[in-house]
């Protein structure tokens, strides 16, 4: 992997692994705290300067999503087990960025309160999620009735034992559900 680049202040640069058609964002985790069934983070990054962020929380204890035959198992199918969060204008300006990244409009936007995702762990067998990275597919707004337009999927990938979340693009199909989605 390259090394990561970050502002004076050691946020990551938000978009810097992105590659051709694709935006993929990474983000320090600045701040846990943890109770007995989730882990709160406080992520942030440094995009065009300005300080983004969101607070995250992730059910503890995730474990794989498929058996050996790569069969999902259905108990591990975590809904609505991930939030994001408003922690403030950081939270605004995030929003604005991804919508900038995927080439959308940016004017007026900001983050909604919550928004939760059923998510699935893409491994096989035991996961330590302290030490090990830990590859989530997230599913947003999947319970919709109208799925065309609202649902969503993404990549959001923890790596707890760096202090780093990776955020990343599945489809550019998802984009304006995305932005929809976390904004208001």
């Amino acid at each position: 992997m390259l090394p990561m680049q970050t502002d004076e202040l050691g946020n990551p640069i938000l978009s810097q692994f992105s590659e051709e058609g694709y935006v993929d964002c990474v983000l320090r985790i600045v701040e846990r705290s943890d109770t007995a069934t989730h882990s709160r983070l406080r992520l942030q990054a440094s995009h065009e300067g300005q300080l983004v962020g969101m607070l995250v929380e992730v059910i503890k204890g995730i474990q794989a999503a498929f058996d050996a035959d790569m069969n999902i198992n259905k108990e591990h199918v975590y809904r609505s087990r991930v939030t994001f969060r408003r922690s403030g204008p950081e939270s605004d300006r995030l929003v604005q960025a991804i919508a900038s990244l995927y080439e959308l409009p940016t004017e007026g936007l900001s983050m909604v309160g919550e928004e939760s995702f059923t998510a699935i762990a893409l491994h096989q067998g035991a996961l330590d999620v302290e030490e090990q990275p830990v590859k989530l597919k997230i599913f947003g707004r999947d319970a919709s009735t109208d799925p065309e337009n609202d649902y969503y999927e993404s990549f959001f990938n923890l790596e707890l034992a760096n202090e780093l979340v990776y955020w990343n693009e599945k489809d550019q199909e998802y984009r304006e559900p995305l932005v929809r989605g976390l904004s208001q």
